[in-house]
């Protein structure tokens, strides 16, 4: 049973530390478009279908 309970504590640690780092990397992302260094999702789009259409060249 105190196996059972550590594990349980212990998945709810890791739940809680993977929450603070997503929260992290959206506040710093936030940060990031606010200061004008975000791309729109347009962009973001092209540039990878641009990286597809190379490595598809390739084969």
């Amino acid at each position: 049973m105190r196996e059972l309970m550590r594990e349980f504590v212990q998945r709810q640690q890791d739940r809680r530390d993977h929450s603070a780092s997503l929260q992290g990397k959206v506040a710093a992302a936030r940060v990031s478009v606010d200061e004008g260094r975000g791309r729109s999702n347009d962009a973001v789009e092209a540039e990878f279908a641009a990286r597809r259409a190379r490595i598809t060249d390739r084969v």
